[in-house]
């Protein structure tokens, strides 16, 4: 068995990179696992998944899985070669969320963020460590959420932190980096030799 593959596609909201993921998961494979952590919390949530839904070959299986990643992946990896993610952010946000829901606000310290910031990135090593000794590859779309101004808030402060650091260690272990922007993907890893 090869080692596992990871690429990672990052850019701001609405910037065409969930199409460009598809589009290399078409090229890798015909039969896709697509990992889908959005919760349909709310109607325009729920529209969003059913319009994701509509535009995915009839060929893909979808995972739904809000939280364990690993898991699914070690389920059913000899069945699929070729995983999308689809988002990093948004598995960010629901673990982040989990986690401080049963806090009340005067303990969210930023020592209490800074744990929940270790616990989520050892919940993306484990889904690098099951990707490597599965030997999948893993297409894991993500958003560039820190370029504008700093938030209010030790909330948001610590989702946009744990979010740029995660962003920068899958970064760091993919072997395909790719920034979209205005819907056009520029390949910032491998850097070509001029």
């Amino acid at each position: 068995m090869s080692a596992g593959k990871l690429i990672l596609i990052s850019g701001a909201v609405r910037s065409g990179k969930s199409s460009f993921a598809e589009k290399i998961a078409i090229q890798k494979d015909e039969s896709v696992a697509y990992l889908a952590t959005a919760q349909p919390l709310d109607d325009e949530m729920e529209e969003r998944i059913r319009q994701h839904r509509l535009v995915r070959p009839d060929k893909w299986q979808t995972f739904e899985e809000p939280y364990d990643i690993s898991s699914v992946i070690k389920r059913n990896h000899t069945e699929y070669d070729t995983w999308l993610l689809d988002c990093v952010t948004m598995l960010i946000s629901n673990l982040y969320l989990a986690k401080i829901d049963n806090l009340p606000q005067e303990k969210l310290t930023a020592v209490k963020i800074n744990e929940i910031q270790g616990f989520i990135i050892a919940q993306f090593t484990d889904i690098i460590d099951t990707v490597i000794e599965t030997g999948v590859t893993m297409i894991a779309v993500t958003n560039e959420i820190g370029w504008g101004i700093v938030p209010a808030d030790p909330l948001t402060r610590g989702y946009r932190d744990i979010v740029g650091l995660t962003n920068q260690m899958l970064a760091a272990k993919a072997s395909e980096v790719y920034l979209v922007s205005l819907g056009i993907p520029l390949k910032i890893k491998p850097k070509r030799d001029y």
